[in-house]
C-alpha cells in the first residue's frame, strides 16, 4: 500500500471522527507530495467549511474544481459558502459553472436561482425555479423560493398559491406557512394569514417562528393580550431567539407594559450584546420615558458598532429635541438624512426643529423638500401646515391640511388636527365637522360605533363653542344649546348597557379631546353644567366601578399630584409650594406628567419624589390609569380639571380613595370622583358650596404660598417698543380676550367719558379672530356713549413674559376683568406697584384680587358695584396721586401675601384628616 494511500485512509478517519484540524493537515501532507490529488483538494475543503473556517473553505473549492474543472460538486459547495459570507455575485458564478456541468439538476437551478435573487435578479430568479419544478414539479422548496420572488416583483396572489402548493406538497413545511403569513399581512388580510399559521401550528406545535408570526396577526386584530399570549409561546420554544424576544418586547411596548418590554431587550442583549434591533428598541422604548441620556448613550453604541446606522441618529436626534435642545437635534437629523437620502422622516423631523426654533423659513424650505422626495406624502403636507400655522398664515395652512386629508382619506387623525385650526380660525361648525368624520373613519361601518360616533360629536360640540362672543344673546344662545345637548345625551344613555369595544373605542378618542374650558368662561355657576358634562362622558365611556384594595398604611401618606402641565404654567405653578412646605417625612409624593416638555418647574415637582412621564399620546389612557393605581395612592390631586382633556379624562376615573382638585381652573369638575375642592376663604362667597359637586374646602387666606420672586418688585425696563402714545392715560386690560363678556363693555366708554385722554391697551387674542370680535364689540359700546373707539382702544401683539412685565409697568392704571379677576397678573401688579382696581364677582374666579387687596389692607381698591368700579377707575385716571396712593397700598401690605405658614397647616391637617 503506498503512503499516499495510507494518509488518505488516516485523513479520512480523522474526518470521519470530527477532528477536522487533523484532518486538514494530513491532506494538506498529500497534496504537498501530490498536488492533482482532487480528493485530497476537495476533502480538505469540506474539513475547512465543517470546522467554519468559510474564506478558506472557499480557496479550497476553488482549487479543487481547477484540479478538475468537470466535477459538479467543488463549483456547488463554493457557491454555497460564498453566500454564507454575504459574497452573492461570487456565489452566483460558482452556480452557474455547477448548472452548465449538471444542467438538469433542479437542486442546482434552486441554489442558482437563490444567488440572482440575492443580487437583485428576481426575473432571472424566477426563471431558475421554473426550470427546476418542470424537471421537478413536487420541489417544494422551489415552490417557496419561487413565491419569495414573485412576492419581490409584486405577484402577490401568484406568490400565494405558489406557498400553498409548497406546504401541500411539503405538510411540515414550516417556512412556507410563515411566508404566505407575511404576504398576506403585507395585503392586510390578517384574518387569512391567522389561519394559515394555525395549520403550521397544528403541524408543528413547537414552530416558534410561526407563532411569532401569529403574534403579529393577532397584533394587527387588535388581539394585543393574544398577541403577547403568542409572541411569549415563540419566546418558550426557543429561549435563544433574539427575534422572538424583540417582537415580544413590541407588543408589551404597545400593551404599556414598558418594565416587561425592558426586560426582553435585555435578554435579546444578553444573547447578542451587537444585536442592532434590540439596541434602537431599547433606546427608542427610553426616550418615550424620558429617559433621553440612557437612550443617546444606546444609539452612541449602536453608532460605534455600525457607524452607517441612521436610525440612530434619527433617535437621538428626538431625544436632543425632546430635551429642547433643537439646534443639535436638528444637526442629527441632517446626519440622518445624509446617511439615508431617501428616508423621509429626518427631512420631516428637522423641518418641524426648525419650525420649533423660529426658524420659520428653513422649516418650509424643507418641508418643500420633503414634497419633493415624495409629493403624496400626507405627512410632509400637514408639517408645513403646521409651520405655516405657526406663521399665522391660517388660509395656506388649511389648504396644506385639505391636501394632505386628500391623500390619506382615511386618517382620522388628520381631521382631528384640521379642526383643530379650523377651532382656531373661528369656524367652529367647520370645525366639530372635521371632528365627526375623525369618529366616523374609527367606526369603520360598524353601525354600533357609527352612533356612538354621532352622540360624541354631540358631546364635543359642548366643547367646540366660540372662546368669545360678539353678544350677550350669542352667549346664551351657545348656553342654552349646550344645557339641551347634555340633556338629550343623558336621556339616551339613561340605564344603557355597557358599550362594546368599537364602541369604546369611538367613545374613548372623541373624550380624550374634551376639555370643558371655555364653558367656565360664560360666568355662569357652572355646578348642574359640569355634573351633566361628567356624567355624560362617563356613560359613554362605559368606565366599570373601581375600590382601592384596602391596606394597612405603616408608612408615609402617599400623594398623586398630576397634570398634563406639570410645569410653570398657571394650572399648575403655585401647586408646588403646597407640597414643597410640607413636613417631608410625613409624606411620599409621586408626581404624573403628560408632556416631555421640561422646565426648571418641572424639575422641581419631579424631585419631589417618584416621578412618572407618561406621553398621553402614546399609552393607552386606561393603561396610565392602571399605572397609577398601582403605586397605591392614599391621595390624589388634579390640578387643573377642565384646563386640558388629560385632566378631564382622569377625572371621570377614581384613582385614590380620596381625589381633590383647586385653582388650577377654578371651576367645579362635576365629576363623582372628585372629592373636595380646595379654595380660598376670601375668594369664596357666603354660597360658594352651591358652586361646586365636590364638598367645598375653604382653606385660610388666599390658599397660596407664595414667594417674593427676584425682581418682581423691581422696576423693570422702561416700555420701549410698543408703540404707546405720549400724553395719554394707559389702561391695561391685560388679561386674555375670552374672560371679557359683552355685558361689561360699556364699562371702558363709561371711563373714556370721564377721562378723554383715556386709551385701553389689549393684547390681540389668541385665537386671532377673537381680536376681531372684541373689536367690533368696543366699536358698538363706545359709539353708543357717542366715542369713537379708534381713538380709545388700542390692541397691542402678544409678548412673551418679560415684555409683559414691561408693558404692564408703562400702564398709568390696570383694569381688572370683571367676572374672571386676575390671578398671577393681580399679584404682579401688586408686586410692581401698577395701580389696580376690581370690582368683586359673584363666584370664586370673580373674587382672585378682590381677595389679595383684603389681604394687603387695599380694600378700598374693591368696588361692589359697576358704578363704584367706574368710579375709582375714573379716579385713577385722573389723579396721579391716586395713583400714587395706589401704588403706596401695594408696597406696603404686599409682604402679607407672602410665605403663608397659616395655610401650609391647614393644608398638611386636611391631608392627614383624609388620607
Amino acid at each position: 500500500m503506498s503512503s499516499n494511500v495510507l494518509l488518505m485512509n488516516r485523513a479520512r478517519a480523522s474526518h470521519q471522527q470530527g477532528d477536522f484540524q487533523l484532518a486538514v493537515r494530513t491532506y494538506e501532507n498529500i497534496l504537498k507530495l501530490d498536488p492533482r490529488n482532487y480528493d485530497a483538494a476537495y476533502l480538505r475543503a469540506v474539513a475547512l467549511y465543517q470546522a467554519g473556517v468559510l474564506e478558506r473553505a472557499a480557496e479550497g473549492f476553488a482549487a479543487a474544481a481547477r484540479i478538475n474543472p468537470r466535477k459538479v460538486e467543488p463549483h456547488k459547495d463554493r457557491g454555497l459558502v460564498m453566500m454564507k459570507l454575504g459574497r452573492h455575485e461570487a456565489a452566483l458564478a460558482s452556480f452557474e459553472a455547477a448548472t452548465r456541468l449538471m444542467p438538469g439538476s433542479p437542486e442546482l437551478l434552486l441554489n442558482r436561482g437563490l444567488a440572482q435573487r440575492n443580487c437583485g435578479l428576481t426575473e432571472q430568479a424566477v426563471a431558475s425555479y421554473e426550470a427546476a419544478l418542470r424537471l421537478r414539479p413536487d420541489f417544494a422548496e422551489a415552490h417557496n423560493n419561487l413565491a419569495n420572488s414573485l412576492s419581490l416583483l409584486g405577484r402577490k396572489e401568484e406568490a400565494l398559491a405558489s406557498y400553498a402548493r409548497a406546504y401541500t406538497l411539503k405538510s411540515g413545511y414550516g417556512e412556507a406557512y410563515v411566508n404566505a403569513a407575511a404576504v398576506l399581512l403585507e395585503l392586510a388580510r390578517p384574518a387569512e394569514a391567522q389561519d394559515i399559521l394555525k395549520k403550521a401550528i397544528a403541524v408543528n406545535p413547537r414552530h416558534a417562528e410561526a407563532y411569532r408570526s401569529l403574534a403579529e396577526c393577532l397584533r394587527q386584530l387588535g388581539q394585543s393580550e393574544a398577541a403577547i399570549t403568542a409572541a411569549t409561546r415563540a419566546v418558550d420554544l426557543d429561549r435563544s431567539s433574539v427575534d422572538s424576544l424583540l417582537a415580544r418586547a413590541g407588543l408589551l411596548t404597545s400593551a404599556g407594559r414598558e418594565q416587561d418590554a425592558l426586560t426582553d431587550y435585555a435578554s435579546a442583549l444578553a444573547l447578542d450584546p451587537q444585536s442592532k434591533e434590540a439596541l434602537l428598541g431599547k433606546a427608542d422604548l427610553l426616550y418615550h420615558q424620558s429617559r433621553h441620556d440612557e437612550a443617546i448613550m444606546l444609539c452612541d453604541a449602536v453608532i460605534k458598532a455600525y457607524p452607517q446606522e441612521a436610525r440612530a441618529y434619527l433617535l437621538i436626534g428626538k431625544a436632543l429635541e425632546a430635551r429642547k435642545e433643537l439646534p443639535a437635534a436638528a444637526m442629527s437629523y441632517d446626519k440622518a438624512a445624509e446617511l439615508d437620502p431617501a428616508w423621509l422622516s429626518p427631512v420631516l423631523r428637522r423641518a418641524s426643529v426648525l419650525d420649533g426654533l423660529g426658524r420659520h423659513d428653513e422649516s418650509l424650505a424643507a418641508y418643500d423638500q420633503a414634497i419633493a422626495m415624495q409629493p403624496d406624502s400626507a405627512d410632509a403636507h400637514m408639517g408645513k401646515g403646521d409651520t405655516l400655522r405657526s406663521m399665522r398664515r391660517f388660509e395656506e395652512a388649511l389648504a396644506c391640511f385639505d391636501h394632505a386629508i386628500s391623500l390619506a382619506p382615511e386618517r382620522h387623525l388628520l381631521y382631528g388636527t384640521r379642526g383643530g385650526l379650523r377651532s382656531e380660525m373661528g369656524q367652529t361648525e367647520e370645525a366639530l365637522e372635521d371632528f365627526g368624520q375623525s369618529l366616523r373613519i374609527m367606526a369603520a361601518g360598524n353601525a354600533a360605533a357609527e352612533t356612538v360616533a354621532r352622540h360624541c360629536m354631540s358631546l364635543l360640540s359642548v366643547d367646540k363653542i366660540p372662546a368669545i362672543y360678539a353678544s350677550e344673546a350669542e352667549l346664551a344662545a351657545t348656553r342654552d344649546r349646550v344645557e339641551n345637548v347634555l340633556d338629550e345625551l343623558l336621556r339616551v344613555y339613561d340605564g344603557v348597557a355597557p358599550l362594546g369595544g368599537e364602541e369604546t373605542r369611538v367613545s374613548e378618542q372623541a373624550i380624550r379631546q374634551l376639555t370643558g374650558f371655555y364653558l367656565a368662561y360664560h360666568q355662569r355657576n357652572d355646578r348642574e353644567t359640569m355634573r351633566k358634562l361628567s356624567l355624560a362622558a362617563a356613560r359613554l365611556l362605559s368606565l366599570p366601578p373601581w375600590k382601592a384594595a384596602p391596606r394597612a398604611r405603616t408608612g408615609p401618606i402617599r400623594i398623586g399630584i398630576a397634570s398634563q402641565r406639570l410645569r410653570n404654567h398657571n394650572g399648575a405653578n403655585w401647586a408646588y409650594n403646597w407640597f414643597a412646605h410640607l413636613p417631608r417625612g410625613d409624606y411620599e409624593f409621586f408626581t404624573y406628567a403628560f408632556e416631555t416638555s421640561k422646565d426648571d418647574l418641572s424639575q422641581k415637582f419631579a424631585a419631589l419624589g417618584s416621578h412618572r412621564t407618561l406621553t398621553w399620546s402614546r399609552n393607552n389612557p386606561h393603561e396610565i390609569v392602571r399605572q397609577m393605581r398601582s403605586d397605591g395612592l392614599d391621595i390624589l390631586m388634579l390640578t387643573d380639571v377642565g384646563m386640558t382633556a388629560v385632566s378631564r379624562f382622569l377625572s371621570l376615573h377614581r384613582i385614590a380613595p380620596c381625589q381633590f382638585t383647586a385653582w388650577g381652573h377654578p371651576v367645579t369638575t362635576g365629576s363623582p370622583e372628585m372629592d373636595f375642592y380646595l379654595s380660598s376663604d376670601l375668594m369664596e362667597p357666603e354660597d360658594g358650596q352651591d358652586h361646586y359637586t365636590e364638598k367645598l374646602v375653604r382653606m385660610p387666606n388666599l390658599a397660596l404660598y407664595l414667594e417674593e420672586r427676584d425682581g418682581e418688585a423691581q422696576h423693570p425696563a422702561p416700555a420701549a417698543g410698543f408703540g404707546l402714545p405720549e400724553g395719554r392715560v394707559l389702561y391695561g386690560c391685560l388679561q386674555s380676550l375670552f374672560k371679557y363678556l359683552p355685558r361689561h363693555d360699556a364699562i371702558l366708554p363709561r371711563i373714556a367719558r370721564e377721562v378723554p385722554d383715556a386709551l385701553f391697551v389689549f393684547l390681540e387674542g389668541s385665537p386671532p379672530y377673537m381680536t376681531l370680535v372684541m373689536r367690533e364689540r368696543l366699536e358698538r359700546a363706545f359709539a353708543e356713549h357717542g366715542l369713537d373707539a379708534g381713538r380709545h382702544v388700542m390692541f397691542l401683539p402678544r409678548c412673551k413674559p418679560s415684555d409683559f412685565d414691561r408693558l404692564m409697568r408703562a400702564m398709568d392704571v390696570c383694569v381688572d376683568s370683571v367676572g374672571w379677576s386676575g390671578g398671577n397678573t393681580s399679584l404682579k401688579n401688586i408686586a410692581q406697584g401698577v395701580p389696580l382696581a376690581t370690582l368683586a364677582g359673584d363666584s370664586m374666579r370673580g373674587r382672585h384680587t378682590s381677595a389679595m387687596f383684603a389681604m394687603i389692607g387695599a380694600d378700598e381698591m374693591i368696588a361692589t358695584t359697576p358704578d363704584a368700579y367706574v368710579d375709582i377707575l375714573v379716579r385713577l385716571g385722573r389723579e396721579e396721586a391716586y395713583r400714587r396712593h395706589c401704588a403706596a397700598l401695594f408696597a406696603e401690605g404686599r409682604h402679607r401675601l407672602y410665605r403663608d405658614a397659616t395655610f401650609i397647616r391647614a393644608f398638611d391637617s386636611f391631608l392627614k384628616e383624609n388620607a
